[in-house]
This record gives C-alpha cells, structure tokens and sequence, in this order.
C-alpha cells in the first residue's frame, strides 16, 4: 500500500512520546473491547432484567391463585341460596365475604409491593375490587336459572382470571423463551380456567339440581349441556396436554400432575352421569355431591400450584446462570483488558529499554568508544538494526584508524610543511647574507695581497658588513621567535586549573592592558558574575588572543569599533562569546580560521598559530568548545563553552584584582 495514504497517521505519530503512543495503542484496543463489553452487559443484564421480572410475575400469580380458588368456592356456594336455606351454608356464606374482602385488599396492597404495578394491572385491581364490592353490597339473591346465577357471581372469578392475564403479559411470562415455561403458563392462564369454570358450573349446577325436591327438566338439560362442554374441554386440554409433554423430558412430576389434573376432571364428569345424568335409583344428597367435587378440585388445585413452583425454579435456575454469565463476562473482559495493558506496557518497557540502550551505544560510538557492540540479538527489527549499528561500528573502527594514521600523517606533514616555510625565509636570507660578506672578504683579501687596497674599498667593506650584520640579527631573532611560538603549541597542554576562579575579574584582566593601548575601541560586558574551574594563564590567553586578532584583522578599518564580551551561565557550563562590529569573515574563509600557519597578515610577518593555539588551548587544555560565526561587515563572533566545575583543580586562592 501506498505510504502517501498513512501520512496523517505518521505526522500524528510524529507529535506524540513514546509513552503517549502506546497510550494511545492501549486506548485504541480499550474502546472496542469496552464497547463489546458494554453491548455484551446491556444484553446480558437485560436478560437477567427479564428473568426477575418473571420471577416477580410468578410471585403475583401464587398470591393471587389462592385469591381465585377463595372466590370461586364462594361462587358454587352462593349459587345455593335460592333453593338451600341451611344454616350452615347461609353462615359460610358470610363468613367468606368478609374473608375475601379482607383477601382482595391483602392482594392489591402486595401486588403493588412485590411488582411495580403498570396501568394496566392497576386498573385490572380496581376492576376486581369495583366488581367484588358490587357483588358483595348486593343484598338480593339473584333470580333466575342456574347459568344466570353463576355467571353473575362469577364476574370477579373472571375479573381475577383477566388480572392473573394481565401479569403474564405484563411480567413477559406468556412471551417466555422456555417452550416448557411458555407452554406451561399459558396452559395456567388460557387453558385450565376452562376446566376449572366448567367443572365449578357442574359442581354448582349438580348441588342447585340436588337442593330441590327433585331434578327438573331445565336444570337436567343444563347439566347434560354443561357436560358435554366439560367433556370438549377435556378432550382439548388432553391434547394440549400431550403437546407440552414432549418437551418435559424427565420432568416425571408435571406430567404426573397434568394426568392427574385430567384424571380428576373425568372422575368428576363421569361421577355427575352416574349419580344424575343416568338418572340412578338413588340421588346423593348435595352435601355429598358438594364434597365430592370439592376434594377432586382441591386436588387439582394442587398441581396449579406445582405448575408455578416449577416456572419458579426454572427462572431461579436461570437467573442464577444470566448472573454467573454476567460476573463471567466481566471477569473475563477485565482479565483480558489486563493481559492487554500487561503486554502492551511490557513491550512498551522492552522497546523502551531497548532504545536507551541503542542511544547510550551510539552516544558511546560517537565520544570515541570504537569497541562498543549491541548484543541484544532479538528476532524483530531492532536485531536488524542492532546487526547494522554493529556493522557500522565495525566499518568506523576501520575507517578511524585509517584516519587517525591519515591524519597523523597530514598534521605532520602540513606541521613540517609550515615549520619549513616559516624557518626557510630567515635562514635563505641569512645565508645570502653570509654568502655575500664572505665574497666580500675574498675580495678584500684579493685587493690587500696584491697591494691594490685603497680607503674606498675599505670604506666599502665596512658598510657592507654592517648591513650584513643588521640583516643575519633580525633574520636570527625572527627564527628564535618562530621557535618560541612553536614552544607555545605545547605549552598550551600544561594545564593547571584553579578553583573558583571570578570570570568577570579575569575577562577584565585579560582585556584592560589592551584597551590601555587602542583607546578608539569601545569594551564592554554583559552578563552576572560567576565563578569557574580553569586555569587562569590559558583562559586569559585566549581571550587575549582572540581580542588580539579581532583588533588586527577585524576593526583595522571600522569607525565605530566595539568589542562586545557575553558571559551565560547554563546548568554546569558557562558561554563566553567576544564579537567585534568589524568587516566580518568570508565563507571561504571562516572554515580555515583555526588551521595551523593560517594567515591574511603573513605580509606583516604574522605567522598564522595565534587562533590555532586558542582553538588547542580551548578544546583540549580547558575541556570546551570554540566555534566562529561571521557576516560580511557586519560582525564576528566566536562562542566558547566550558565547564564550570573540573576535579583536577588546585586549590589556590588568587585574587585577580590585584592584577588588574
């Protein structure tokens, strides 16, 4: 792929630390993870959400079951009024209004504590309520056939049945994910209070027709009518039954209880046909026929209540497992986020370690260490790199000591090159000179033995021999002196530092003498005073020198002549600079400023050492740096930096204003 194409990416990378790039790395593969993470914890806490909210809808079906079985007890009962004065049943009658007034407030006040009521379910309670008072206020008994009686008494039934609708939907129980839990509550809510209604009509309408003096035709076509509904639904509900069956497996209990729930309903339309419909010898009388009914439908009561202990236990089963899924996936995505963090951050410190010790390598490489090697050998790209820096290394090893020799050999030969040409000059002119007054003296010679010598000529003599003598003394003295100026090249090396030497009071110290004698240059200084380890002969020197020649080669023609001397301190150097207002240096120039035997001013007899044994004095005697900058008359500058502290200092104390 194209480079071009990653260029924002690489200037953003450009921007950042190491560290924040692998913060970013960490960031990066953080957000996704957390995003998964939050979409996987929504999802799952949804889930569990769901299950509570089934297990709080089961909670309200068992308060409200027994609400349901109360009422329609009384249903069956009430129906008896009419025809059935018994004390005891007029008494049960009442005691249970009350009861179950009691009952329906009990069961609206936990509905709304156990589960947060919708509008929906709130309006179903007070439905059930508005209808339970109705029916209970109504003084009268009502008239009319049997199925009018029961269905007037059986509106709250209905009422509860609706509400128990209600909080299936409401609780997503009837929308359960479980085929067995879907199948099972909505055989609860839908299926079985057909079963229960039909066979509390036969209960009712079988005790009404045995309250009487004797079966009439309504009441037994009723009951033959009532039955054969009864048989329908059962015939339904066998078939439903058998359905929800196949996906009990070895839930042996419910399909037990679901047979049983059957079997009870047939044992209840088959004894209402012997005992009426076949029209038998002898009639029960209706307390039996009410017993009777009443034991077979608790019993299937019984496995109502088991339906909803079992959906109980499957949702507590399966809240259990959505929660250890939930601590799961967050343990799982935390432990993961941590192997991540630990892997990143440890390659973040490998790279890191790595880089350090590369730039601690090369730094050692570029102070001179030629045997410094990398032996990380990894297998990534920094073993790569490593195997090329120790290549490089090698190839400068090689190439050093061809250059050391190289320029062993060229300092040499430009040094015995510039000693030739400075010493050659006197000592041609002082052989000439000897040369020409021993030619002299042969001819003087000559001119005495052949008795030809006269005053002139010895006139002659004389005068030539005094000239020769001014000549070979000035030509000696300038090779003594070139000699001298040799001696300084390596005197400069003798180093003897003092400690806390003033700067200020030795600059001044080093540049009054001069100003005593050019009173047209204008000095001056800036900076605070500090103190500084060196050696005060060679500073001063130096900065001698270099006004020395700022003056000579610089200023000789300005008009406005300042020489401007900066003092800086920084950490543990210290930054001297000295410029001049002068005619500056060419480029061609400027590089040749601190080479050996270097001059403009050889025509003036200058030799050309002064800025190299500054450049000597301040890079090897004194521990600093020296580098020149110019522009064409405009100025020139040269900074020097220095340490301010050395270990091999002597402990003298001088005062450089007794010098000054």
């Amino acid at each position: 792929m194209n480079k071009r194409f990653f260029d924002i990416a690489i200037n953003v990378s450009k921007q950042m630390s190491f560290a924040q790039k692998f913060m970013a790395i960490i960031a990066m593969l953080s957000i996704p993870l957390l995003f998964l993470l939050v979409v996987l914890l929504i999802d799952t806490n949804g889930s569990i959400q769901k299950t509570q909210k089934e297990i709080q809808g089961i909670q309200s079906l068992e308060m409200l079951i027994s609400t349901i079985y109360r009422i329609q007890d009384f249903r069956d009962h009430a129906v008896l009024q009419e025809v059935n004065l018994d004390s005891e049943l007029i008494k049960f009658i009442s005691d249970e209004k009350h009861f179950i007034s009691t009952q329906i407030e009990q069961l609206s006040n936990n509905l709304f504590h156990q589960q947060p009521a919708s509008s929906n379910i709130q309006t179903q309670i007070e439905n059930v309520k508005a209808e339970w008072q109705l029916l209970n206020e109504s003084q009268a008994i009502m008239r009319g056939g049997i199925e009018s009686q029961f269905l007037h008494f059986d509106k709250v039934v209905l009422e509860l049945q609706l509400l128990a609708k209600v909080i299936t939907f409401e609780s997503a129980l009837i929308h359960d994910d479980s085929p067995i839990n879907f199948y099972l509550i909505n055989n609860f809510v839908n299926e079985a209070p057909k079963i229960y209604k039909n066979i509390g009509f036969l209960r009712a309408a079988g005790t009404y027709a045995l309250s009487m003096p004797s079966v009439d035709s309504y009441t037994y076509h009723t009951l033959e009518k009532l039955a054969a509904q009864t048989e329908d639904n059962i015939a339904l509900n066998n078939y439903s039954s058998s359905h929800i069956a196949l996906y009990l497996n070895e839930d042996s209990d419910i399909k037990d209880g679901m047979k049983g729930l059957l079997n009870s309903a047939k044992k209840l339309l088959n004894y209402t046909y012997e005992q009426i419909l076949d029209e038998p010898e002898t009639l029960p009388t209706w307390k039996e026929y009410l017993e009777f009914y009443s034991n077979e439908i608790n019993k299937m009561r019984e496995f109502d209540t088991n339906i909803l202990k079992y959906v109980g236990v499957q949702l507590d089963k399966r809240s259990l497992e959505q929660k250890l899924k939930f601590a799961a996936l967050v343990i799982v995505t935390l432990l993961l986020y941590l192997l991540i963090v630990y892997f990143v951050y440890g390659i973040y410190l490998q790279l890191k370690e790595t880089l350090k010790n590369y730039s601690q390598k090369a730094m050692a490489l570029a102070q001179g260490d030629l045997k410094i090697r990398i032996n990380d050998m990894s297998k990534d790209e920094f073993g790569d790199l490593a195997k090329t820096f120790n290549e490089m290394a090698e190839v400068i090893s090689v190439n050093q000591s061809k250059l050391v020799e190289a320029e062993k050999v060229g300092s040499l030969s430009r040094m015995i090159t510039g000693v030739a040409h400075e010493i050659n000059t006197p000592l041609g002119i002082i052989i000439s000179s000897y040369s020409l007054n021993k030619s002299a003296i042969e001819n003087l010679n000559s001119l005495f033995k052949s008795e030809e010598l006269d005053e002139d000529d010895l006139i002659e003599f004389v005068q030539s021999s005094q000239n020769t003598e001014v000549l070979i003394d000035k030509n000696l003295n300038k090779v003594v002196n070139l000699i001298e100026t040799f001696k300084q090249v390596n005197s400069s090396l003798n180093v003897s530092p003092q400690k806390g030497v003033e700067l200020l009071s030795l600059i001044e110290f080093a540049y009054l003498p001069i100003e005593e004698s050019h009173k047209d240059i204008e000095f001056s200084i800036n900076g605070g005073q500090c103190e500084i380890d060196t050696d005060v002969n060679l500073l001063t020197q130096v900065i001698s020198n270099i006004i020395e020649n700022a003056i000579e080669h610089g200023l000789k023609d300005a008009l406005n002549k300042q020489i401007i001397i900066s003092v800086k301190e920084s950490g543990e150097q210290v930054h001297l600079s000295i410029q001049d207002n002068g005619k500056g240096i060419s480029k061609e120039e400027i590089s040749q400023v601190f080479e050996p035997f270097y001059t403009t001013g050889r025509i003036n007899g200058k030799v050309g050492l002064g800025m190299h044994i500054v450049y000597i004095i301040v890079s090897q005697s004194l521990n600093g740096t020296i580098k020149i900058s110019s522009e064409k008359d405009l100025f020139t500058r040269l900074d020097i930096t220095l340490p301010k502290h050395r270990d091999d200092c002597e402990e003298i104390d001088i005062d450089l204003d007794d010098f000054i």
